[in-house]
């Protein structure tokens, strides 16, 4: 049986390891409170604030269950920040993960795949963006993210293949702020560009970076099929709501930036939610929960 390790167990972490187990992995979350992970992922109690011993002796256990002795094949990095400032971010995404993977370090640990969960965030502004164009940051918490991203990459063991995927904005179960937007009217610049991928999509494109049979490259931009203009989105919801659309919101669509998801298509994956309007069909009849 495959060994999976996720740092971090929340909505999406657990969505993740919902699919690596049902890939047939072994799965253990660490988590600061493991009694909120759930069946059949393993919850381990640990803040990775508390320090890289702290974590090494939360995690030595695992070496003497069956399949474990030489640590997980594959690690997530899967984190959320407690607030959205810069300092909180630092906290997170370099911290925190650096703690992970000096833990696992001192145990002698080396995955066969380590994956970090980043953002579009880090992306460039305009044009068609793809997982070849230089990162332009643009704010303080996005610049963290960029290190982040290659901090995590260069702090692997060598024979350790990392993985860096970008999810566009993720939305799903419980994640209905735009719907709400839309409800009350308030949709910002129609016109802009916007991009989504939904948390079960992202979920499953993570679980088959991990788990394909070919090398996966270092770095996927995770979106679905359809970007669209925030105004076509919205007359799309405020139609399923019974809402009146605003007629603003039928407006031009801006030349902003688009995200190419090239790379993840050209792997073999499919998503199940393709564009918004499958997507959001499944949130407004209720489908799946999110995970606390």
């Amino acid at each position: 049986m495959a060994t999976s390790l996720l740092f971090g167990a929340g909505d999406l972490g657990t969505q993740i390891g919902f699919d690596l187990a049902r890939a047939g992995d072994d799965v253990v979350a660490l988590r600061r409170h493991a009694d909120r992970v759930p069946e059949p992922l393993t919850g381990i109690s640990c803040d990775l604030g508390a320090g890289v011993d702290a974590v090494r002796a939360a995690l030595e256990p695992l070496t003497e269950r069956g399949g474990w002795a030489r640590g997980p094949q594959s690690v997530v990095v899967c984190l959320t920040p407690d607030a959205r400032g810069e300092e909180a971010y630092r906290a997170t995404f370099l911290e925190a993960a650096g703690t992970a993977l000096a833990a696992m370090a001192a145990l002698g640990w080396a995955p066969e795949r380590a994956l970090f969960v980043s953002s579009t965030a880090v992306c460039a502004s305009g044009g068609l963006v793809d997982e070849n164009t230089p990162p332009a940051p643009k704010t303080p918490t996005a610049r963290v993210l960029a290190g982040a991203e290659q901090f995590f990459l260069s702090a692997l063991p060598a024979s350790t293949r990392g993985i860096v995927v970008r999810p566009s904005g993720i939305y799903g179960p419980g994640r209905e702020w735009f719907v709400n937007r839309v409800s009350e009217g308030d949709v910002g610049d129609p016109s802009r560009t916007t991009h989504r991928v939904h948390r079960d999509d992202l979920a499953r494109a993570i679980t088959h970076l991990l788990t394909m049979t070919a090398e996966p490259d270092a770095l996927y931009l995770v979106t679905d099929d359809a970007p669209a203009s925030a105004g076509e989105v919205a007359t799309y919801l405020a139609e399923r709501l019974d809402a009146d659309a605003d007629p603003s919101w039928r407006g031009e669509w801006s030349a902003s930036r688009r995200l190419d998801n090239s790379r993840l298509r050209r792997t073999g994956f499919a998503f199940d939610f393709p564009t918004y309007r499958e997507g959001y069909a499944a949130v407004l009849d209720g489908d799946g929960v999110r995970h606390s």
